[in-house]
């Protein structure tokens, strides 16, 4: 063997201890750190997994360096196996963790969304009877039970509003004046609310009960061949749990409360309602500051701040 040979053979031993070692610092440096964008660390068990590995890479140094007597082997052969099975050990746990708590997380937003939507689906019912939001929980809660809502249906009755120009029997009944300019514009076409004057359709104003136009739908009448039906606002299909009047408020899978906020924004004379749903306290544990809200006190809208 030639001095080359010598050479690469020599450095080849060294080549899985210092690939130990070198993973080592990193992984120690990595879990040391924290991330700029997110603020988040490392658990203790990747840290100790850098640190199995690093201790792992001197002693297999040690060990090709001839620094161990031979007896010593015997001792470093187990010690190495029993670090590596430690640290995968320690490596699957930290894994295993960090998927779990995002499990969690994941589980928390799910339920928290649902929940926010419930309560802006109340929200916009009672403004629908009230022309207002409410920031009392009493308030809405009572609404909920005892309270109805608004709703216009044409019963069994399928005609249409005419597209057809108003005769001038029509007019005289609704005392238009067709010899004005104003009277021959409003005759080209007849309105939804003088079409029901005339008694060319049928528009008549129920009451729901909130909870079925809320959440459980409401049958209205039975017609020759169909029924008149309302649709929940809350999409039964889609619900991620069902809906429980005694956890309105309540955040499932963690303790507390959703807070509720109404304004008026804008000018006195046209101020617009606003409201605003959200977890004071929400479970964040990779501190990505994401609280989830729907409606907004600064502008009206009644979303919520997700995508899907």
């Amino acid at each position: 063997m030639d001095g080359y040979d010598k050479i690469m053979h020599t450095a080849g031993r060294f080549v899985f201890p210092a690939i130990f070692t070198i993973t080592g610092v990193v992984m120690l440096i990595m879990g040391l750190s924290t991330d700029e964008a997110t603020q988040v660390q490392q658990t203790s068990e990747f840290i100790f997994g850098g640190l199995a590995l690093l201790i792992m890479g001197f002693l297999m140094i040690f060990h090709v360096m001839g620094i161990f007597k031979r007896k010593s082997k015997f001792i470093l052969i187990p010690t190495l196996i029993a670090i590596c099975i430690w640290y995968g050990f320690m490596n699957y746990q930290s894994i295993k963790d960090r998927l779990d708590l995002e499990e969690e997380y994941m589980a928390y937003n799910t339920n928290v969304k649902q929940a926010l939507l419930d309560i802006r689906d109340l929200e916009v019912a009672f403004r629908k009877t009230y022309q207002r939001y409410s920031n009392s929980k009493q308030e809405l809660e009572s609404f909920l039970t005892n309270g109805t809502v608004p709703y216009i249906t044409s019963l069994c009755d399928e005609r249409a509003i005419p597209d057809d120009r108003m005769t001038l029997a029509q007019a005289d009944s609704l005392g238009i004046d067709p010899n004005t300019d104003d009277g021959n514009r409003a005759m080209e076409r007849i309105d939804e609310d003088e079409a029901v004057k005339l008694g060319l359709i049928t528009r008549d104003t129920i009451e729901i009960p909130a909870m079925d136009f809320i959440f459980n739908g409401y049958h209205i009448c039975k017609c020759d061949e169909w029924d008149v039906n309302v649709s929940p606002m809350s999409n039964i299909d889609k619900r991620k749990f069902s809906f429980e009047i005694g956890s309105l408020w309540s955040k499932r899978l963690k303790d507390g409360e959703f807070e509720v906020q109404s304004a008026n924004i804008g000018d006195s004379a046209q101020a617009k309602h606003v409201f605003k749903v959200f977890d004071p306290k929400p479970f964040d544990p990779f501190l990505r500051r994401d609280t989830l809200i729907v409606g907004d006190l600064t502008k009206h809208h009644t979303e919520g701040n997700w995508r899907d």
